[in-house]
């Protein structure tokens, strides 16, 4: 099943991996960071767009079909983001997140941009992320962002278990009694 990768690479390298990537037909997304500068030599403004996050991709590909070390070989392209053992699952409505925020972002006096299917916390965290001046701070946003919605995820799929002692029985791995039996 197709899911959104977040993919680290060389920053030297980012548009070296993005053409490779595409080329295997795989979409890639990155949000941009857009500025509007004004010209010193001409009574003019400049648009300078780079990315948001300097050296991370998302990636939308389905692993059992494109494997991921196909992906990591490409020159440039280090790691997927992993929280675990498997590589970190982006929640498509992250990705609409950031769109939708960039679209907010360029043009403040428009009121019609409707964020659908996307919560009001969600685009709150993604905003004040596009706030923050410091690339390095907005990556580790980022990954704080990733790190919350995928602990979430795996809590709603049941796939995280929680595992406590019940006081009185006996544990069957180390054979320990909780609470210890006095002596």
């Amino acid at each position: 099943m197709k899911s959104w990768y977040l993919l680290y690479c060389q920053t030297q390298k980012f548009e070296r991996v993005v053409m490779r990537i595409s080329s295997f037909g795989i979409p890639c997304y990155f949000p941009l960071e857009t500025r509007i500068c004004a010209r010193r030599d001409r009574n003019s403004k400049r648009i300078v767009e780079k990315p948001l996050f300097p050296g991370y991709l998302f990636v939308h590909f389905d692993p059992e079909i494109v494997h991921t070390t196909t992906i990591t070989d490409i020159p440039g392209a280090h790691s997927f983001i992993r929280f675990g053992g498997m590589p970190c699952v982006v929640a498509s409505s992250v990705i609409e997140g950031f769109k939708c925020a960039r679209l907010m972002r360029l043009d403040h006096q428009d009121s019609a941009v409707e964020c659908a299917n996307i919560s009001s916390e969600l685009i709150t965290q993604i905003s004040t992320i596009y706030e923050i001046q410091n690339s390095t701070a907005r990556n580790v946003e980022l990954i704080r962002l990733l790190e919350s919605d995928s602990a979430q995820v795996e809590l709603k799929q049941g796939k995280t278990r929680i595992y406590s002692a019940i006081p009185g029985r006996q544990s069957r791995l180390l054979g320990i009694q909780y609470p210890p039996s006095p002596i």
